[in-house]
């Protein structure tokens, strides 16, 4: 995740310039502004912010600060206004250029970030956090390889920089080195929160597990627990018992697996377990390169109990599952956009397509989408009914294809063995690789890419051709 300088006290000649309000009276509102930025009352911060800069409009740490607050209030084109009178009143700093590319990446403005981090860099050379921030900008842009010479700069200056490992490692992942990129990606667990592993059980270093039972740590994403639990089939064969971690919500579809034989909730107590492995380390443990990437389907069957019926009707051509958020929740009410969520307004042309019958697996804030836009009679809601990713899979299983975005939706249909076409923003997951139309990670997934120069529509026009050329028996 990009990260943003933090709020800092102005500089001494912000207060002596003011004219209309005494220095100390502006040194104690920006203060208390400060006090309840990092005390998380985003709105409040910004008011007071606001009071600063009515009588100490020329200080170029206040529109800095004020702009952090906005973005993090989830309104970036504030931000990026701020950011730009910060630069105006002092060109040059590399911070303010490094906030002023993170607010634009979450406006999707990647081709304006890119060059906003370009200036951050050519002005903080030896900065490990300008480096590390435009790193993430080259790569949202679809430029790895630019990418990861930052990430390897950032390290060269900052070794101990874990996150910037991490990435680094998240960037030889997506160009294919994959024997690298897993080993380095063990660096995760240096990051706060992001170790799942037992103090009381051993870790698996791939030794042979006949007759030895081992725990998978669940690793915090609904997507990555349903795309890497094929991974359990190959601990079964090597003579395992396998315990598989996960929340609530994905108990009764992962104990459809054939090959997990006992699902625990996180963090809930466990015994006669001999050792353990985060679920994103199995590929290191296992040597697993593309080549050799399991990629049998289905790997995963829909649990016999929970989903409903759905009402298909006789004239329906294709029956399509429909889904424009990441997460399982949804798309974030509040806050920066997260990389690849889309929006229903970007699928309208393919509503419009005869013989199609459409759902919306959507669930939260993005299923408002549908009566927002008036398509209540176009679109129905199944997101809503899903309790759980067995729901889902219920759903999947009944229609002929699923249309989505990288989602949880996506990895569901690929477990499934179910059609999945899959709308990928540029500078996607690196699971998808780089430049490919299919996946091996589910031979039944089609990818559509959008390139750096084009906006979603060109994208969607070359769904609906494909969908029309399905349509035609093509």
């Amino acid at each position: 995740m990009a990260t943003q300088k933090k709020a800092k006290k102005p500089q001494q000649q912000t207060a002596k310039s003011a004219q209309s309000a005494p220095a100390d009276e502006i040194r104690r509102i920006y203060d208390a502004a400060l006090e309840l930025h990092r005390s998380g009352q985003l709105d409040a911060a910004i008011k007071e912010y606001a009071r600063v800069l009515r009588v100490a409009p020329n200080s170029p740490d206040i529109y800095n600060n004020l702009g952090v607050a906005l973005r993090s209030a989830g309104r970036p084109e504030a931000a990026v206004a701020c950011y730009r009178r910060s630069l105006g009143l002092r060109p040059g700093a590399a911070g303010v250029y490094t906030n002023l590319g993170n607010a634009l990446r979450d406006l999707g403005d990647t081709a304006t970030a890119m060059e906003a981090h370009r200036r951050a860099v050519k002005n903080g050379p030896k900065s490990p956090k300008a480096l590390y921030n435009a790193g993430l900008a080259f790569r949202e842009g679809g430029q790895a390889k630019v990418a990861l010479d930052h990430f390897n700069r950032a390290v060269k200056l900052e070794p101990t920089y874990a996150q910037c490992r991490v990435e680094h490692a998240i960037t030889l992942l997506q160009l294919g080195d994959w024997q690298r990129g897993f080993k380095e990606l063990e660096i995760r667990f240096a990051l706060e929160g992001r170790d799942p592993r037992r103090k009381d059980i051993e870790n698996w270093n791939g030794s042979a597990l006949q007759g030895r039972t081992i725990l998978i740590n669940y690793e915090g994403s609904v997507g990555t627990a349903v795309q890497f639990t094929r991974f359990a089939a190959a601990l079964k064969r090597n003579g395992a018992k396998v315990v598989m971690e996960c929340p609530p919500h994905l108990t009764h579809l992962l104990s459809a697996s054939p090959d997990i034989d006992t699902t625990l909730n996180i963090g809930a107590p466990v015994t006669g377990v001999d050792v353990q492995a985060p679920l994103m380390s199995l590929p290191a443990r296992l040597g697993t390169t593309i080549d050799t990437l399991p990629e049998e389907t289905p790997y995963l069957n829909v649990p016999k109990v929970g989903g409903g019926a759905l009402d298909i009707h006789n004239e329906t051509r294709l029956a399509i599952g429909m889904a424009w958020s990441h997460a399982w929740d949804g798309r974030i009410a509040r806050g920066p956009n997260r990389h690849g969520d889309m929006k229903l307004d970007d699928f309208t042309e393919l509503v419009g397509v005869p013989g199609l019958q459409l759902f919306s697996l959507e669930r939260g804030p993005g299923a408002s989408d549908i009566a927002r836009l008036g398509l209540q009679p176009l679109v129905e809601q199944v997101g809503p009914t899903l309790i759980d990713v067995a729901d889902l899979a219920h759903a999947i299983d009944q229609m002929d294809l699923i249309v989505c975005t990288d989602s949880v939706a996506a990895h569901v249909a690929g477990a499934l063995g179910k059609p999945v076409w899959m709308i990928l923003d540029t500078g996607a997951d690196w699971s998808w690789l780089l430049d490919r139309e299919d996946s091996p990670w589910y031979p039944s997934m089609r990818l559509f890419r959008r390139k750096a120069d084009e906006d979603w529509q060109i994208v969607i026009s070359r769904v609906r051709q494909a969908l029309m050329e399905v349509l035609k028996g093509g």
